[in-house]
């Protein structure tokens, strides 16, 4: 996400992602949005939420995965 400006990633609305206990959630940046499936998993010291995600950039179905590291507060 690194490669788009404050300006594009807040937009639409402010930017978000957000999960559930169950690994399940949902969330927007710029024109993007969709959905997160993901779970946590052990690496090493440190766990992960390790997900993928579906949805659209403007009008144009997208996915991918991806992984997070949570820091404790219930943010990542």
């Amino acid at each position: 996400m690194e490669t788009w400006g404050e300006d594009y990633l807040h937009r639409e609305t402010q930017a978000y992602i957000q999960i559930d206990t169950g690994g399940l959630g949902d969330f927007q940046f710029g024109l993007v949005s969709g959905s997160i499936d993901g779970y946590v998993e052990d690496m090493g010291t440190e766990p992960r939420f390790t997900f993928t995600w579906e949805g659209r950039d403007e009008m144009h179905p997208v996915s991918g995965g991806g992984w997070l590291r949570p820091t404790g507060d219930g943010e990542a």
